[in-house]
């Protein structure tokens, strides 16, 4: 492809994912190519159809899924580096969260929800969540895999938006994993009988 229509595909990607963030999949590819400063033609020679473009999305979405947990894989097992790993997945679940919609809806996509299964999330989380546990940093009275479904479930588009309140996907992340943290706020406990002397 030649470097035009590379940018041109470049824009018109980063317009959809744009537009379909604020509108889901009802976003019409001519609001599309308004978006991106396009014509309609230039969408269907770049991309292709609405679908096409869904498609491209989504792929985007599972790789970069995929890269934050190759670059996860590939850190010291830290706590900061689960850390950094939710930090990324909220950020792009905050970018893509309406692909949930079009991996759950429609036929056709089984090839890309078998794409994102491919990735392996949770498999993935939960070892990396084993890593971080490891080195004292994360309460060994969870269970890994309980962990890594909980933590992922806030990467649901719904629990996700809630945490936004938090400010950056950054707080997002300190919040989601603080209650895993192995130390805690020391606090002062009294037993029943001092607190009845």
């Amino acid at each position: 492809m030649r470097s035009d229509a590379l940018a041109n595909q470049r824009k018109i990607v980063e317009a959809a994912t744009r537009l379909m963030a604020e509108q889901g999949l009802e976003a019409e590819l001519t609001d599309i190519a308004h978006e991106a400063g396009v014509g309609v033609g230039t969408v269907y020679r770049c991309v292709g159809n609405r679908d096409q473009v869904i498609e491209t999305i989504v792929r985007e979405m599972v790789g970069e899924t995929a890269a934050s947990f190759d670059d996860a894989e590939a850190g010291d097992g830290s706590v900061a580096n689960l850390t950094s790993l939710v930090e990324r997945l909220h950020q792009t679940v905050r970018t893509y969260g309406w692909v949930h919609a079009a991996l759950i809806g429609g036929r056709g996509r089984e090839e890309l929800r078998s794409e994102m299964r491919a990735v392996d999330p949770l498999g993935r989380f939960q070892r990396l969540y084993e890593r971080a546990q490891r080195t004292g940093g994360l309460r060994q009275d969870i269970e890994p895999d309980v962990a890594a479904a909980l933590i992922l479930g806030t990467l649901a588009p719904w629990s996700a938006m809630a945490l936004s309140a938090r400010g950056d996907a950054r707080g997002a992340a300190e919040a989601v994993l603080s209650p895993f943290l192995a130390t805690t706020p020391a606090t002062t406990t009294t037993t029943a009988e001092e607190a009845h002397s």
